[in-house]
């Protein structure tokens, strides 16, 4: 059975592999996240998921890689404009003052990378979040509440962040935080690696450590 590596400093990544009982080692990958000229956002996500995978995975030959990118769009009045994580309380507030009524698309990809035989997979799950009709106070009361400046979109849709939502269109909910869980299992899938089985044993496992 290959070792999984996550190629991500995001906490929030990986709690999500924590969740399905899974405890994995983290690498911080330093690439140049800048967009080519004319990149579209999809193609973004997906080339720097595969850099990032690349990247660490080279330093693991014989591991599964997996690399995560995600990228948001705000659709606004005929135009895109690409949200990165505010950083600050300020920016967090004007994020969603300009999210608030609109439709932002996060395109979350993910890339499995194996060094030993230079092999990678990589796609993105696309997901269309319509924003309801917020007033300042509560965009405000919510940015102070949940302190979201790590998150592109201004937002934690496993926390509060959820209710700032009139619905969302996408297969997966779990891509909203950043990694899509069923295309990590379709993809381990290909590489021979049963997503499930790992998980069900390994909360089989913590159950009977538990009883001991």
């Amino acid at each position: 059975m290959s070792t999984l590596i996550l190629a991500s400093s995001s906490k929030y990544r990986k709690a999500q592999l924590n969740a399905l009982g899974l405890t994995v080692e983290t690498h911080s990958p330093d690439i140049d996240e800048s967009a080519y000229a004319s990149e579209a956002p999809k193609a973004l996500a997906c080339r720097l998921a595969s850099q990032k995978a690349q990247k660490v995975g080279k330093s693991y030959p014989g591991a599964l890689t997996l690399g995560c990118d995600q990228v948001a769009v705000l659709n606004q009045h005929g135009k895109s404009v690409t949200l990165g994580k505010p950083g600050t309380r300020k920016n967090a507030i004007a994020q969603l003052s300009m999210c608030q009524g609109n439709i932002v698309t996060f395109y979350s990809a993910l890339a499995v990378y194996r060094a030993d035989s230079d092999i990678t997979l990589f796609d993105a799950d696309v997901t269309h979040v319509q924003f309801r009709t917020l007033s300042d106070k509560e965009i405000t009361d919510y940015v102070d509440a949940e302190q979201p400046l790590d998150c592109a979109g201004s937002f934690k849709c496993e926390g509060l962040g959820a209710l700032l939502f009139e619905k969302i269109e996408g297969r997966d909910p779990n891509s909203l935080i950043g990694l899509p869980v069923m295309l990590l299992r379709e993809m381990l899938a290909q590489c021979d690696v049963d997503l499930l089985h790992l998980a069900t044993q390994a909360q089989i496992q913590k159950a009977s450590s538990a009883r001991q």
